[in-house]
């Protein structure tokens, strides 16, 4: 199974490459990883020349890969807590700041169905300024290579395809 989920990170890790910056055995803030990737847009609308802005916004994810024999829901509430405490440090709400995607995706031999619900249950949003400099959204999501699926929060639905096309490709 190992085998398998080291592939299935090298997937990811690739097709997250086309887009993002990517790290291997990334470290932050005491915890350690098996990979990240970070993604910044910016954009602005103005009229004829650049002086007349009209409005300007920055997108940004972070995304966190880390590699479980078994999620339980204590590592789940660990995870979490890193999520919305240590990885919000990833958040710059200066302008012109829209939004930030702080994204855990754990790749398990096996979840637990407590922590299967404590995944879909998890809800994070963080408004800066009354929501005037943006917000953070906490995106999980968890892959279960002993049922061969994918979970995640509400906010981490549309990851769930993306995922399982990825990870169990060839394996459908």
């Amino acid at each position: 199974m190992h085998d398998a989920k080291q592939a299935a990170l090298e997937r990811l890790l690739d097709a997250y490459a086309a887009w993002f910056d990517v790290q291997r055995d990334y470290e932050f803030a005491g915890c350690s990883f098996a990979g990240y990737a970070q993604y910044h847009a910016h954009g602005e609308q103005y009229v004829l020349v650049k002086r007349a802005k009209l409005w300007e916004a920055d997108a940004h994810e972070h995304v966190f890969f880390a590699m479980e024999e078994t999620l339980d829901s204590r590592r789940v509430q660990e995870l979490s807590t890193f999520m919305t405490a240590s990885a919000l440090a990833k958040v710059d709400p200066a302008p012109p700041h829209m939004s930030t995607a702080l994204t855990l995706v754990v790749l398990a031999d096996e979840v637990t169905a407590e922590a299967e619900r404590l995944v879909r249950k998890t809800r994070f949003r963080k408004n800066y300024l009354l929501g005037m400099r943006g917000w953070a959204d906490v995106r999980l999501a968890a892959v279960d290579f002993s049922r061969k699926r994918v979970y995640s929060n509400g906010a981490g639905k549309e990851l769930v395809s993306m995922l399982e096309s990825r990870v169990f490709q060839g394996e459908w």
